[in-house]
């Protein structure tokens, strides 16, 4: 049975608590911070002196990772100390997104046992004693399978448009070529652990893969340590379709970019739904989230925060109509249109980045192209690459490394 005081003993932290907990991290665990790698199966921890106290006044620390697309279930029997009801001397704490800092941390005291899940790969959990007597506690940890997963959100100004929340948009990479001092020179959108997909006529900008690297898990290119998530990844392959072409007209505008290594997941960052092989869905008058950093007006300067505007697609025909004589519009091409007027469209350096159709998760419909101009009222169409055009390609470059889920 459980016990009584369980109840009572998952106690979330009032907010400036944990503002003022986080911090201070770095005053303990001197001589006891232990990383461990996780095998599949089951792994057991227990407190320094188990089945005896650990010490009054210690400290302890321990960061487990699992294999890539694995998630930590842990389950813990407590005998920390309590006072007067509450957590004052001893604190267990456990984070279930691995976060060193434990910044989104539970505490707990008591004795009791307590269960949880990893979010993704990595888990932390600690003690902290400020008394004399000492506690205890015994964990067993099993790696399980992650369940493909795919399009999450935090959430469920491009021109006109508005700032993106906080990892609202898990999938956004901006590319930036390291040889040139610009923020990023196009989006892209991670689809598998070591596959993001962009524009073919970007790649085209960069002498070399090398010199690209992926900047994720941010809002902010001008300050992108301001996210916990961020992170940078180099990439090593980039694959243009092999039938693109820029001229006379845009086509076949898809490439995917292989990364040096495995991009990790966390909440803000993750890879997009590709809609199943065989999906022939036109999205016709659907709202779709253009998003990206790019000029916030045409030729204006840059934006360094995440922009998202919110579209409709439009008919390829009345895409053709309104570009006339001046561009041939596929059917491996997509339009979308402000239909509110306000004159949006996603500007010079957002293309390669995602056209994003939001179900319960997002999928990704499109890859910015081209647009004649920022929003101007004679080409107010942006043009963008269909994926549902593209599926058997992509597949063929990046094998099945991606999550399948239906529309």
């Amino acid at each position: 049975a459980m016990p009584k005081g369980l109840a009572k003993m998952l106690r979330h932290l009032p907010l400036i608590s944990l503002l003022l907990f986080a911090p201070t991290v770095l005053a303990y665990f001197e001589g006891c911070d232990n990383t461990f790698n996780l095998s599949p199966g089951t792994t057991y921890v227990e407190s320094p002196y188990y089945p005896n106290n650990y010490p009054g006044g210690t400290s302890c620390r321990y960061k487990f990772t699992a294999p890539l697309d694995y998630y930590i279930q842990v389950q813990c029997s407590l005998g920390i100390p309590k006072g007067n009801g509450q957590c004052t001397t001893d604190n267990f704490w456990l984070d279930t997104e691995g976060d060193l800092l434990m910044r989104g941390a539970e505490n707990f005291c008591g004795s009791g046992t307590l269960s949880r899940e990893s979010l993704f790969t990595e888990l932390v959990f600690a003690y902290i004693s400020t008394g004399t007597k000492g506690g205890s506690f015994k964990c067993t940890l099993t790696t399980v399978k992650q369940n493909c997963n795919c399009g999450w959100s935090a959430t469920t100004r491009i021109a006109n448009g508005q700032q993106a929340a906080a990892n609202e948009f898990p999938s956004m990479a901006a590319l930036k070529d390291v040889t040139k001092n610009q923020a990023s020179f196009c989006g892209g959108t991670i689809v598998a652990h070591r596959y993001i997909l962009t524009a073919a006529h970007c790649i085209y900008q960069v002498s070399r893969a090398t010199n690209i690297v992926a900047i994720v898990g941010t809002n902010d290119l001008g300050n992108p340590s301001s996210s916990r998530y961020y992170q940078q990844y180099n990439i090593q392959q980039m694959i243009p379709h092999e039938q693109y072409v820029s001229d006379p007209d845009v086509n076949n505008d898809i490439a995917v970019l292989i990364t040096a290594s495995n991009i990790q997941w966390s909440r803000g960052v993750g890879p997009i739904c590709l809609p199943p092989v065989g999906t022939s869905t036109p999205f016709t008058y659907d709202l779709v989230d253009v998003i990206g950093y790019g000029t916030v007006f045409f030729a204006g300067p840059t934006s360094t925060s995440l922009q998202k505007i919110n579209l409709n697609v439009v008919t390829n025909q009345d895409c053709q109509t309104e570009y006339n004589n001046v561009a041939t519009i596929y059917t491996g091409q997509m339009c979308t249109y402000d239909y509110s007027g306000t004159g949006r469209d996603s500007c010079q350096f957002d293309s390669g980045g995602p056209v994003i159709l939001r179900k319960s998760r997002q999928f990704l419909v499109g890859i910015i192209s081209y647009g004649k101009s920022c929003a101007e009222s004679q080409y107010p169409m942006g043009v963008n690459t269909r994926i549902t055009s593209y599926i058997s390609w992509i597949r063929q470059k990046i094998g099945n490394s991606n999550c399948v889920v239906s529309l």
